[in-house]
């Protein structure tokens, strides 16, 4: 198939949301720094990390109808982009709480 991207498909898999899985897993490593030097409000951890994780699930999803409609293969690496997210944010949201309860 020819498309007016060449990176849209490499090899019959759909590359094109490779940068913002990227983006996503750099920006949730970033949290753990944060979270480690600053003191956060849990709640709002809460709400970040439920944003990023929704953020990611659409992202997901997305991806799936597009290759779908394309007739191209999903890119594994995204998926396992996907679930290193999910942890990531589920373990500082975690971490968050934990970091709270002692404080106080």
């Amino acid at each position: 198939m020819t498309f007016t991207y060449e990176k849209f498909a490499q090899d019959g898999t759909l590359t094109l949301l490779d940068p913002p899985f990227t983006l996503l897993l750099i920006f949730s490593a970033l949290f753990i720094i944060v979270l480690l030097r600053f003191a956060m409000n849990p709640k709002v951890m809460l709400f970040i990390g439920a944003l990023i994780i929704l953020l990611s699930a659409q992202l997901q999803s997305i991806e799936g109808i597009l290759a779908d409609e394309l007739n191209l293969a999903n890119s594994p690496k995204n998926f396992y982009f996907f679930i290193a997210i999910v942890v990531i944010q589920v373990g500082l949201i975690v971490f968050a709480f934990v970091k709270d309860k002692k404080k106080k």
